[in-house]
């Protein structure tokens, strides 16, 4: 088992926002969080990243429980084991393309080929431009490369696509199920989106701070055939 979380409480003030989910999650795979705007599903995958401790509860990944690291040790984990890509990219503005990717790397670890990787992204001719100077739908697939380009085991993806319009939307969706096929990449994807929920291997649904379904998706469609409304 790659990641696993058991009974993951949080609280802000007296508001309780997660009141106890435990799932697990396995290699190779890409789970899709759903949940309308303040189910805490986002607040679900911060705990499990290790960008924000829970109140009550544990999460494991393989057999370490991060849940109970130290400050410098969690911090060296989330550098070496695990990407993120948010809704608002957060690249370097001063940095080049290939500058804000490399930034990404982790010293000593094997990485990915960064031709291969930028090739995959569709960004390989982008790579001496700057932030200001792209798409909305370029930046997301820099903040993709810098993310995987260290070889995480687990990408955790929140609201991934939220500032996309629908055509770079399908073209990320795409982009991150090749990168689990290719290399092995397991992907947690949070989003109220349920066209992309359609493309996963499996869908979780959040409501009300609490796990309110988990259901295999036996028939995953291509992120080419999602259809927004």
């Amino acid at each position: 088992m790659l990641l696993r979380a058991e009974n993951v409480k949080k609280q802000f003030g007296k508001e309780e926002i997660l009141k106890g989910i435990s799932l697990e999650v396995r290699e190779k795979t890409f789970t899709v969080i759903l949940g309308p705007s303040g189910s805490g599903k986002s607040t679900f995958l911060n705990t499990l990243s290790g960008l924000m401790p829970p109140n009550e509860g544990k999460v494991w990944f393989r057999e370490k429980e991060i849940t109970g690291m130290r400050e410098k040790e969690l911090a060296e984990w989330k550098r070496k084991s695990i990407g993120y890509v948010f809704q608002n990219y957060m690249l370097l503005n001063r940095l080049t393309v290939r500058e804000n990717i490399e930034v990404g790397l982790y010293p000593g670890q094997e990485s990915l080929d960064l031709q291969e990787l930028v090739q995959t992204l569709e960004i390989d001719g982008l790579l001496d431009k700057f932030p200001g100077q792209l798409s909305g739908g370029q930046k997301q697939r820099v903040a993709i490369a810098r993310a995987v380009i260290k070889r995480p085991e687990i990408l955790f993806c929140d609201e991934a696509t939220g500032a996309l319009d629908e055509a770079n939307s399908k073209k990320v969706v795409e982009l991150l199920c090749e990168l689990k096929q290719k290399f092995g990449i397991a992907i947690l994807f949070v989003t109220h989106n349920l066209q992309i929920a359609q493309t996963a291997d499996r869908v979780i649904t959040i409501k009300d701070g609490l796990l309110h379904k988990d259901r295999i998706n036996e028939n995953p469609i291509p992120a080419s055939e999602m259809v927004w409304e």
